[in-house]
């Protein structure tokens, strides 16, 4: 197809009709969701490095999370992401992170690494961080797992295509004790994927993410944080996610968000000494729901450093 794009989820499958018609919706309500060039998190409220580097060092700890999501279960070759990363202060006012991370959808994968470092400008109640990441992948196109309407397309000739990309994000973050607000921009480079099928089809777009979020103590040992995350990208609809969260004694803690054009997600998880433990679902609200049985991600952390008697908060 002269036409067909690589943005993940924008392929078919060489199973049968019925996978083809479905893989035809796939393809219409993946130009709905902007984050399909990047993996999605669900629980990145509890590690915003997932989402901006500026992140890294905010906490008084080290952090170490490990983030495992299984998209649209039930559907063949769905999307699944894993994702191992840490980040803590390197001194007063400087931090850094890293990590590993493999995605895998259909016939695209990637893996690879990041590494990022912040600069924390602090004011009397507030702290400004300023962050920048750089990260290589492998790119991964197993030309198996797609048919074209032209059986000798010479795009398609070959089983796999590999390719290393360089790409950057870059943010900042303003926070203080009780509020938040940070801006990221990932896919700095736009790096173009020559990957041996039609030109324009598979260019990485720079997206541009923006957080912010409050954090109101109510009577006895509840908190409750409303938040915000919108995404946005020249190549689709601008998205939304609207999140709420409730913790108790920072100890347990539930939570709903609704992903505009996309899901409900409903979380939980708890802290135990040192550890942290998160699970979402994500329940479709697109005609995918048909053929799937929601998403669901599993997020575990561990914190490093945390202070005697100190608050360890999520």
């Amino acid at each position: 197809m002269k036409n067909c794009s690589l943005n993940k989820k924008c392929f078919f499958y060489t199973l049968g009709l019925n996978r083809v018609i479905i893989s035809f919706c796939i393809l219409f309500y993946a130009n709905l969701s902007i984050g399909q060039q990047l993996p999605f998190h669900s629980q990145y409220m509890f590690d915003g490095y997932l989402l901006n580097p500026a992140y890294a060092g905010t906490k008084d700890y080290t952090h170490v999370n490990l983030s495992i999501r299984n998209q649209w279960t039930g559907f063949p070759d769905a999307p699944q992401t894993m994702t191992l990363s840490a980040n803590g202060k390197l001194r007063d006012n400087m931090a850094i992170g890293g990590g590993l991370f493999n995605d895998q959808t259909g016939p695209t994968g990637r893996t690879g690494l990041m590494a990022s470092y912040a600069f924390h400008v602090p004011f009397d109640n507030s702290t400004l961080s300023f962050g920048l990441s750089g990260m290589v992948f492998q790119y991964v196109l197993d030309k198996t797992k797609l048919t074209t309407l032209e059986p000798d397309d010479d795009a398609m000739q070959g089983e796999l295509t590999k390719q290393l990309v360089p790409e950057a994000t870059f943010g900042i973050h303003y926070f203080a004790d009780n509020y938040y607000v940070g801006f990221a921009i990932p896919q700095l480079i736009e790096w173009k994927l020559n990957v041996g099928l039609y030109e324009n089809s598979n260019e990485m777009k720079r997206h541009y993410f923006a957080t912010a979020g409050y954090i109101f103590a109510l009577s006895g040992d509840f908190e409750l944080e409303p938040s915000l995350l919108v995404k946005a990208t020249s190549a689709a609809p601008v998205q939304a996610d609207v999140n709420l969260k409730v913790k108790y004694q920072s100890f347990l803690w539930l939570g709903c968000s609704y992903r505009t054009q996309e899901s409900l997600i409903f979380m939980l998880g708890a802290n135990k000494s040192n550890v942290q433990f998160g699970y979402a679902y994500d329940a479709t609200l697109t005609n995918i729901k048909n053929y799937s049985s929601g998403s669901h991600e599993v997020f575990i952390g561990y914190r490093l450093g945390v202070k005697k008697g100190g608050k360890a908060m999520m």
